[in-house]
């Protein structure tokens, strides 16, 4: 599979352009970083572009600022673009952002191998365009944002979970006395058949402990029907902006290229 293979294969459907996206240039040629600013100067939203010329520089410029977008060259003195790619990942506020590689070889197995780190999509240094860099720009972004809407809908299952565990506790702990107290009278009965006030009295208590199961049930359904409520308008809210749902932190590592941990 070769460069252009790889490309096509990883484009996705159309999305609505962005307003405004901040962008960062990781390229230790001044030439190549000023040629990409140009670029993204005249794509169809507006930009504020950072730029960095080695992977120390690139870990300062992460720790002052949330990027959208970021540009990384594979090759650069201090490292290489996978050695990039991780220290981003392990960046608190950068590691959902988009990242497109920039190589100047035809190497599939670069591609691959940045596609596995997390890369949202790459660009050959000597196709560099205005054309290219859209394309690169909206698939990334796209890529960038469903793996927002995933991570965000892994946390909130997990929170269901939650809930579900702490429920499922809290209906043991009401059902255990209320079956106690029915063995209990059952049992009774056998002690009490022939005696048929006792016995009555018997039968009425377990009609009663029945009574209050039954009303149990009628707690839980009531609450599911709300839950159920409250779950269908805050999915309409997930909908409308899956950014506002807090996402689940990532581990955190020592220093990585001039970033704190």
């Amino acid at each position: 599979m070769n460069m252009q293979e790889i490309q096509l294969k990883n484009q996705l459907s159309p999305v609505k352009i962005p307003d405004f996206v901040s962008v960062l240039i990781v390229d230790d040629q001044r030439f190549d970083r000023a040629r990409l600013r140009r670029i993204c100067d005249d794509l169809d939203f507006e930009v504020s572009v950072t730029e960095a010329d080695s992977l120390v520089s690139m870990g300062e410029a992460l720790g002052l600022d949330k990027f959208d977008l970021i540009f990384l060259d594979f090759n650069m003195p201090d490292g290489n673009g996978l050695q990039a790619l991780d220290a981003i990942h392990f960046d608190d506020h950068n590691r959902l952002a988009a990242v497109i590689m920039v190589t100047g070889i035809d190497d599939s197995d670069t591609a691959i191998a940045a596609m596995k780190h997390g890369c949202s999509d790459f660009i050959k240094k000597d196709a560099v365009s205005v054309s290219s860099v859209r394309r690169a720009t909206i698939n990334a972004l796209q890529k960038a944002s469903l793996n927002r809407g995933l991570e965000t809908q892994t946390v909130m299952r997990s929170n269901i979970e939650t809930v579900l565990d702490q429920f499922t506790k809290q209906c043991a702990e009401e059902f255990r006395p209320m079956l106690f107290n029915m063995m209990r009278h059952v049992r009774n009965l056998h002690t009490v058949r022939l005696d048929e006030d006792k016995y009555n009295t018997a039968l009425k208590r377990i009609e009663i402990s029945c009574g209050r199961l039954f009303d149990f049930m009628e707690d839980i359904e009531e609450k599911d029907r709300k839950d159920e409520a409250f779950s269908e308008f805050n999915n309409d809210r997930f909908q409308s902006d899956v950014a506002a749902v807090p996402v689940k932190q990532a581990p955190k590592r020592k220093t990585l290229f001039g970033q704190r941990a």
